[in-house]
């Protein structure tokens, strides 16, 4: 797979769809479609600091736009709206990144 491909199967190449891999985490594991060889993700401890890292600014999008709307605009839920959009947005991104440079392993099933 190369690094812009949407995530795929390591033994037969097929898709999964974005659906099945936003159920896969660092501790579950799926099955492939076509081949039904059971999947996992291969990098954890980058999956791990990317979660990380992106719930910590996400956060800190809602906590600093809500103080921002509330000093400039004497509004808190506009501060809160908009935080919790921007936040939206950088999980989206973030989510649609992994899906596309994740690394997966191919375990046969027995």
């Amino acid at each position: 797979m190369s690094k812009n491909q949407i995530a795929c199967c390591p033994s037969c190449g097929g898709r999964i769809p974005f659906k099945k891999f936003l159920l896969l985490n660092n501790y579950s594991v799926t099955n492939c479609n076509e081949c039904h060889i059971r999947i996992e993700i291969a990098n954890r401890n980058e999956n791990a600091l990317i979660a990380g890292i992106s719930g910590a600014i996400s956060s800190l999008l809602i906590v600093l736009c809500t103080y921002y709307g509330y000093k400039n605009y004497a509004s808190i839920w506009g501060g809160f709206l908009s935080g919790f959009c921007l936040a939206s947005i950088v999980l989206c991104t973030i989510c649609f990144y992994t899906y596309c440079h994740s690394k997966l392993t191919g375990i046969p099933i027995k």
